[in-house]
């Protein structure tokens, strides 16, 4: 009974401690609701970001939040008169399920991942984080979309007239990517908003940390301004924060 009583102690006691180490560390988010550039606008969807971005005739979403039921992201496209039969593309940065859990319901979009991570949204966890491993035993993840097109970096995609360039950022996880889009770049889990800088998680969230601090050597050659991430919000003037980071990492 004591050796059980140990072991349940355990399964309860883990995954707290994962979660107030990932809130002890994490950037308090802009909030449920936050504008990262004319026309794109931000949402907590169960604990992360989903982006809409507005095209002529509808919208792209950059990630779709860990609520199935995509109230949030469905409650914003009804203020901007977008039906979800108008959302053109998901596009998906990384295969963590609080990124891609609504993006099932938008049955007309073409739904976009690093091709690296298409088996852990199809339930492999080999690649989780250390936390994602803990969560993963507690929480079944969402089913994923019916149909995914891979992308592996410097893809350029266009959908009603707005243009994005696929960015690959592994380590997070190893599919993870970027998109850039104008001089907004949507960087899901691999760049943080961090107080008056940029950051990357800690090794508790992330497969490879050091991986991921290594790619994000490749967004020096990007011109942008500002990010959107999956967590904390948006950060103006981020390409000098992250040349300030990358030359204290």
């Amino acid at each position: 009974m004591r050796k059980l009583l140990i072991a349940l102690a355990c399964v309860v006691a883990l995954p707290l401690l994962a979660f107030a180490g990932l809130f002890a560390t994490r950037e308090p988010p802009d909030g449920a609701r936050v504008e990262a550039a004319p026309g794109v606008i931000g949402v907590e969807a169960g604990g992360a970001y989903a982006w809409t971005v507005r095209t002529s005739h509808g919208a792209v979403l950059v990630d779709a939040g860990l609520d199935a039921t995509g109230a949030a992201i469905l409650r914003e496209l009804k203020a901007s008169n977008v039906d979800p039969a108008q959302v053109q593309a998901v596009l998906i940065t990384h295969g963590h399920p609080d990124h891609y859990a609504a993006a099932r319901l938008f049955k007309k979009a073409t739904v976009v991942l690093g091709s690296d991570d298409l088996g852990m949204m199809h339930g492999d966890r080999t690649h989780y984080s250390t936390f994602g491993k803990i969560i993963g035993t507690l929480m079944p993840s969402p089913p994923a979309p019916q149909a995914v097109t891979p992308v592996r970096g410097n893809e350029h995609l266009e959908f009603d007239g707005a243009r994005f360039t696929v960015v690959a950022t592994p380590g997070h996880t190893p599919g993870s990517v970027m998109y850039l889009y104008k001089d907004l770049l949507f960087t899901g889990d691999s760049l943080m908003r961090k107080k008056n800088g940029v950051t990357i998680v800690g090794a508790l969230f992330s497969e490879d940390a050091s991986m991921n601090c290594t790619s994000l050597e490749a967004l020096e050659g990007l011109s942008f301004d500002t990010i959107a991430d999956g967590h904390a919000g948006v950060a103006s003037a981020a390409k000098a924060k992250l040349g300030r980071f990358l030359a204290g990492s």
